[in-house]
């Protein structure tokens, strides 16, 4: 009987091309897939990485957008429409899983990247 390995003894076998106890699992699933879940028996307030025997990861995002102002346009039941970091207007649907539909684009030419560029180098150094 094999014992059940930890996430880091997974991963530091899988990169030295060894057998381990299973393949590494790691997701981040949308919000309306994790609403169907739970309406499906996952428990309210129970982690779902968890509860399917996921791996854990730690993550560090590094925000490398222009950082333009976010915000909010628009808010109905089903779906919200902003603009992001990026300078992209955006519809997410609220309960329903996929690609946010783009609406509209700050950076559309060189100009506008040169634009971006100059806000963002600004933005750096007042940090």
């Amino acid at each position: 009987m094999t014992t059940e390995m930890t996430t880091h003894e997974r991963v530091r076998r899988m990169y030295e091309h060894k057998e381990a106890d299973r393949v590494p699992i790691t997701d981040s699933p949308w919000g309306s897939t994790v609403e169907r879940w739970r309406r499906e028996g996952i428990p309210e307030g129970v982690d779902i990485g968890q509860f399917l025997g996921m791996d854990r990861f730690a993550s560090v995002w590094a925000d490398n957008s222009p950082r333009y102002p976010y915000r909010l346009i628009e808010e109905t039941d089903q779906y919200t429409i902003t603009t992001s970091g990026w300078g992209a207007t955006q519809k997410n649907l609220k309960h329903a899983g996929g690609v946010p539909e783009f609406l509209d684009f700050t950076v559309v030419d060189a100009d506008s990247w040169r634009e971006a560029i100059s806000i963002s180098t600004v933005r750096m150094r007042s940090y």
